[in-house]
C-alpha cells in the first residue's frame, strides 16, 4: 500500500474504473505506459517514476491469475533479465521446450498427494465386541 497522496494522484491519472480494478486485483493503484500484450491477453506496464522493483507490472486477463500465465519472454522482462520488452526484440523466439503453462492445482482434487508404499509399523487397535450375557 502507498501513501494517500500517491493513491489520489494515481486515481486521477488512471480514472476511477481502472483504479477500482487495480485495487481489486493488486491491492494498489498504479499508472504507467502500456508496453505490450501477450498471447494470453495479459497487459504489461512500466512506470520509471515508481520505487525500484515496482516499476514493471502485469495486469492479468484471467479472473483467477496464476504466475504460470506469463510468457517466458515477458517474465524475463518483468524480472529485469533483459531491458527491452519482447515487443522490441526479435532475438527471443519461442523455444521447443516452452510449453503451455500448467495451472496450479493446489487446493483442488487434482493436487499432489503423497502416499506411502511401506507397511505401517503400528497397527490400529480393533475392538472386539462380546455378546451380552
Amino acid at each position: 500500500m502507498s501513501t494517500i497522496g500517491r493513491t489520489i494522484k494515481n486515481i486521477l491519472k488512471t480514472g476511477p474504473k481502472d483504479a477500482l480494478h487495480q485495487m481489486n486485483n493488486i491491492g494498489d493503484t498504479k499508472w504507467g505506459a502500456l508496453i505490450g500484450v501477450d498471447r494470453f491477453g495479459n497487459k504489461y506496464f512500466e512506470n520509471n517514476d515508481e520505487i525500484s522493483g515496482r516499476e514493471r507490472w502485469v495486469d492479468f486477463a484471467s479472473v483467477d491469475p496464476d504466475a504460470a500465465d506469463i510468457d517466458p519472454a515477458w517474465h524475463m522482462w518483468l524480472a529485469r533479465i533483459v531491458q527491452e520488452p519482447p515487443t522490441a526484440m526479435d532475438s527471443i523466439q519461442p523455444q521447443k521446450w516452452w510449453t503451455e503453462p500448467t495451472p496450479n492445482f493446489t487446493g483442488t482434487r487434482s493436487s499432489f498427494r503423497t502416499y506411502s508404499t511401506t507397511k505401517a509399523k503400528v497397527t490400529a487397535w480393533e475392538p472386539t465386541v462380546r455378546a451380552r450375557q
